[in-house]
């Protein structure tokens, strides 16, 4: 990544600033119990981790729902096509992500297979709320 002023200086003092803003209410007991109870510290940071994949999987495929549904929509296809396409779009092939990046021949990365695996998981709960939203907004305009 190229140095410019924005990364060489300002992300550092802004960060500094945020870090320094948080730390101001801590006290020596807050430290203390860092010390006595480590493992919801380490747990903490864990999922701190997980929760920003899960956040970028997710907006990954509710925006690449959305895109489908705009385009089907904006090609004047019958509710029921607009609907398949953007399930279809939706439910993409979250393991073809895995085998990629765990293959010794390719990436052979199985952190890089952590978004793959949890976007495996987002993408049918997703693609099941647009369904149900889809079959219930069709009974309403036939009724």
């Amino acid at each position: 990544m190229e140095a410019n002023f924005l990364t060489a200086v300002f992300l550092p003092l802004a960060l500094f600033i945020i870090m320094l803003g948080m730390g101001l209410t801590l006290t020596l007991e807050d430290f203390k119990r860092v010390v006595i109870y480590p493992k919801a510290v380490v747990i903490g940071l864990g999922a701190v981790d997980r929760v920003a994949d899960c956040g970028a999987t997710l907006i990954l495929n509710v925006v690449a729902m959305a895109l489908g549904f705009a385009i089907a929509t904006l090609t004047r296809l019958g509710e029921k096509r607009v609907t398949a396409i953007t399930v279809e779009v939706g439910i993409q092939n979250g393991t073809l992500a895995i085998a990629i990046a765990s293959t010794p021949t390719l990436l052979n990365s199985p952190t890089m297979a952590i978004p793959g695996a949890i976007y495996g998981l987002l993408m049918f709960v997703t693609g099941a709320g647009f369904a149900w939203w889809s079959s219930r907004r069709q009974g309403l305009l036939k009724a």
